[in-house]
């Protein structure tokens, strides 16, 4: 006897239910043709369900942040009695069975996550979480269901859930509460224990990605071959797309991995071809592919579940916030000065300045988060401000010196590639270089740059140089920046935790925690009227010491 399983998968929504724009308050558009959102995902699982009506359907992580809508109802969470947040009343009436925690579901806290928690139909698994003061688990590990595949026959698949133990570099302050274990050394038990609940097929839903060679943050590979009893994993976390990927596990079982692209752009389509053995089924063949969404319309149930919150969060972004004298083009901002970096280094450093009382020199740093946000003079409005910072996160300083910054804008350097001469050069090809931690390119986020707020700051890297060794002419004020020259550094919490492995950031003290997320100070230097202009050029590209020339395409 012969039955089939059918498993759809999606990952790293970050908060995308409509296939919406809202910082240019328009449908998304990307260079690739690529649509987004669950309402669209919703049309294939109606499409794939039509055909496979117990298909299972799992999400691989970081539902909470990302898109304007999902943020102002995240942040609505901590409230007495938030309203159902919009992404799970669309993964609820889609019917998820399964969704795995993602680092990005702790940007809004503990307590907004339990709420969320709460909100959803489906269980919340991370079974590599525990709570840091008891040690108990501190959320499901695991969920084990009876799919029907036949006629009054089933197959018990036991789904398990594990995410990403490098959530605390992106939060730290949840290391308070919650510990993170490594995920592959979780995952054995975790499998043993659904496997002696009966489970015939085991799933595994990671917020982890697959990445040759594999890390401690990305470890879907390491699990496959290490932790006997997987037949299937779905990964996530890594923002790319793999179709399928076959491993040996160490049990010699056939291993399935499959990672569909974020925002709900891909579905992954798992089918398992199961054979009766025994009274049990086991997996006999397995194969998956990509469904891309763009081809599949808006579901008009979600459309019409999430309207009156769409329309609202649409209606704030067009409130007018401040005004900018010129036109600001965050594009270039990953290889040289700009105005946008420079709107929101000056931004975070007013109100870092309010709260600090120091009088200790002030450094602001600050990274490229996007490069589609250019914004016209004129007035500004609220959308544009979250278009240009995406990841609105909190503000801290926190106190190094003259040798710590060097260190950490080496650090930095290392996001660009060698150079062989001056150019000039079409600017990706020396930017978002690969390193070891990230092998497929360093993203533009984990780019710091440093801006001086009471006084210049001013260096160059060095792209003849090896890596370690880039940054030279470091200034403060016109005079080389001693090491033991007392500086406090404005800095996102994301990197004061120790996002990208800065090697000092985490470890220094804080001195003030800043009120109000980054969009906020934005907003208010807007509003304001303040200067950011970042001309004369603080830091540049060079090669042996001779300026570097890039030219953008087209």
């Amino acid at each position: 006897m012969t039955a089939r399983l059918t498993i759809l998968a999606t990952t790293d929504l970050h908060g995308q239910v409509r296939d919406f724009d809202y910082g240019t308050d328009s449908p998304y558009e990307d260079a690739y043709g690529n649509r987004i959102g669950l309402a669209r995902v919703a049309s294939v699982v109606r499409q794939v369900r039509a055909s496979a009506p117990y298909a299972l359907l799992v999400d691989a992580g970081d539902v909470l942040e990302g898109s304007a809508l999902a943020h102002h109802f995240s942040r609505r969470l901590s409230e007495p009695t938030p309203p159902l947040h919009p992404m799970a009343a669309a993964m609820n009436h889609l019917g998820y069975d399964a969704v795995t925690l993602g680092n990005h579901e702790l940007d809004y806290g503990v307590r907004a996550l339990a709420a969320f928690r709460d909100q959803l139909d489906a269980p919340l698994l991370g079974g590599n979480v525990r709570d840091a003061v008891t040690g108990e688990p501190a959320f499901a590990g695991s969920v084990v269901r009876d799919v029907p595949v036949a006629e009054g026959v089933s197959v018990r698949v036991g789904i398990v859930g594990l995410t990403t133990p490098s959530v605390t570099a992106w939060n730290r302050d949840v290391a308070a509460e919650l510990r993170f274990d490594d995920l592959v050394a979780a995952a054995g038990p975790l499998v043993a224990a659904v496997r002696g609940d009966g489970a015939e097929v085991v799933v595994a839903v990671v917020h982890a990605g697959i990445v040759e060679p594999p890390t401690r943050e990305n470890a879907a590979l390491d699990l496959a071959r290490l932790v006997p009893g997987i037949d299937v994993v779905v990964a996530g976390h890594a923002h790319i797309e793999v179709d399928e990927h076959v491993e040996r596990g160490p049990d010699g079982r056939p291993v399935l991995l499959t990672e569909p692209l974020c925002w709900g752009m891909r579905v992954a389509l798992v089918e398992l071809d199961l054979v009766a053995d025994g009274g049990r089924w086991r997996v006999g063949t397995s194969r998956s592919r990509l469904i891309d969404t763009a081809t599949a319309p808006e579901d008009p149930a979600v459309v019409a579940l999430v309207a009156p919150q769409h329309a609202r969060v649409r209606a704030l972004g067009a409130e007018v916030v401040g005004h900018a004298p010129g036109p600001i083009d965050p594009e270039p901002s990953r290889y040289r000065a700009t105005d946008a970096l420079a709107l929101v280094a000056l931004a975070q450093a007013e109100g870092a300045r309010a709260v600090s009382g120091s009088t200790a020199p002030l450094v602001s740093l600050v990274s490229p988060a996007s490069r589609c946000a250019p914004l016209a003079a004129g007035p500004v409005r609220r959308r544009d401000v979250a278009a240009l910072c995406p990841f609105d996160s909190g503000v801290v300083v926190v106190q190094m010196d003259g040798r710590a910054l060097r260190r950490h804008l080496e650090h930095a350097a290392t996001f660009f590639r060698a150079a062989a001469g001056p150019g000039p050069y079409d600017p990706d090809a020396l930017t978002n270089a690969p390193t070891s931690r990230t092998p497929l390119g360093t993203p533009d986020f984990d780019h710091d740059i440093a801006y001086g707020v009471d006084a210049p700051l001013t260096y160059e890297i060095d792209l003849a140089r090896p890596v370690g060794r880039r940054v030279t002419g470091l200034a403060y004020d016109g005079a080389p920046l001693a090491d033991d020259h007392r500086l406090d550094v404005v800095v996102s919490r994301y990197r004061a935790s120790g996002a990208a492995s800065y090697p000092d950031v985490a470890r220094v003290p804080v001195v003030a925690e800043v009120p109000g997320s980054l969009r906020n100070l934005v907003e208010s230097h807007l509003a304001a009227g303040r200067p950011y202009a970042s001309t004369p050029p603080h830091w540049r590209l060079v090669h042996d010491g001779v300026p570097i020339v890039l030219v953008p395409p087209g």
